[in-house]
């Protein structure tokens, strides 16, 4: 058990990263740029003009996030021989040069992905939806994108954190079908798609519950590193927190206004 955790900690400690996920620094100055504006210069700039439409920009962008959410499916269960289900097993990266190249291909991917996500708080600035910028859409959003900077430099687990990235990608499938619909449908159809809200959020938070059963599981079978447990468990917590106070709110509590926030 120890020397397959030291085997993927040192097969991703050799990778010769791209530059600009080798260190944090392109990260954390995109994550810098996107705070700054989405919580100060997008609101000051939108104050008096009228919001923007964007819908091409919107259906583009959740047809994108399908699509590259089923290649991300393809190649989890490529690297785990179709058994990623298997969430209590520790998967050693091991030392084929073809599971190596397509293990960091899918994280480097996967990195440009929750990029393009932080799209989705600009356009809602841009559409003057600063309603929907709240503090758990902000913290998902800058959240994810530390998490797989943490996949691709820290992970000792090997295909096993794939899991995770298994449940996302799923969840995301069904949440982003339903906006592209909701962004070309009709206002009949919308309305009734609506209770649909509700199922994804559900999802969502057994999505959650789900990863912290497998954090458990590795946990105490396989190994994790104290500072990536202590942070993975701590995000994923505050989401769950978030999504059922959301839920919450939105959901069981009387209606205190027409609109509510989606928060991913």
């Amino acid at each position: 058990m120890e020397a397959a955790t030291s085997t993927s900690a040192s097969v991703a400690m050799d990778m010769k990263h791209p530059w600009m996920v080798a260190e944090p620094w392109f990260m954390v100055t995109i994550l810098g740029l996107y705070m700054y504006f989405v919580t100060s210069v997008g609101p000051l700039f939108m104050q008096f003009r009228k919001p923007y439409e964007l819908k091409k920009l919107i259906i583009g962008h959740n047809v994108m996030q399908v699509l590259s959410c089923i290649y991300v499916l393809r190649e989890v269960f490529y690297l785990s021989d179709n058994s990623i289900w298997m969430f209590w097993k520790c998967r050693d990266l091991g030392s084929s040069p073809e599971m190596v190249k397509r293990y960091f291909q899918l994280s480097y991917f996967l990195f440009w992905v929750k990029m393009s996500e932080l799209l989705e708080t600009v356009i809602f600035v841009l559409r003057k939806k600063q309603n929907q910028v709240s503090n758990l859409h902000i913290f998902h959003h800058f959240s994810t994108l530390t998490l797989i900077y943490m996949l691709i430099h820290y992970n000792q687990n090997g295909v096993a954190a794939y899991y995770v990235v298994f449940l996302n990608s799923v969840v995301h499938i069904i949440m982003y079908s339903y906006y592209l619909v909701t962004a070309v449908a009709d206002k009949k159809v919308i309305r009734a798609l609506t209770p649909i809200k509700k199922s994804i959020t559900v999802i969502q938070m057994m999505q959650f519950c789900l990863i912290l059963t497998q954090v458990g599981f590795q946990t105490v079978i396989c190994g994790i590193s104290k500072v990536v447990l202590v942070y993975f468990t701590f995000v994923i917590t505050v989401m769950l927190y978030g999504f059922y106070d959301f839920y919450t709110r939105a959901y069981q509590s009387p209606p205190k206004g027409k609109g509510h926030a989606s928060v991913e």
